[in-house]
């Protein structure tokens, strides 16, 4: 438990995003919801994320 506060505090700290991943049987170990182009809500594997945070699309439900 203190090794995971203690990284949230330094991702904090470092100004950066914190992706909420759910567990999940998909490869890659993790999903996340990602609110894509403003309309549909999409749980994408972890390594996929980034690529539609670039484009627009943010963490989240739409």
């Amino acid at each position: 438990m203190k090794r995971i506060l203690t990284v949230l505090l330094v991702l904090t700290i470092a100004g950066c995003v914190v992706v909420p991943v759910r567990n999940s049987g998909k490869a890659g170990g993790g999903t996340a919801l990602v609110c894509h182009k403003g309309k549909k809500t999409m749980e994408l594997p972890r390594e996929a994320i980034q690529a539609h945070l670039n484009h627009g699309d943010y963490l989240g439900p739409c």
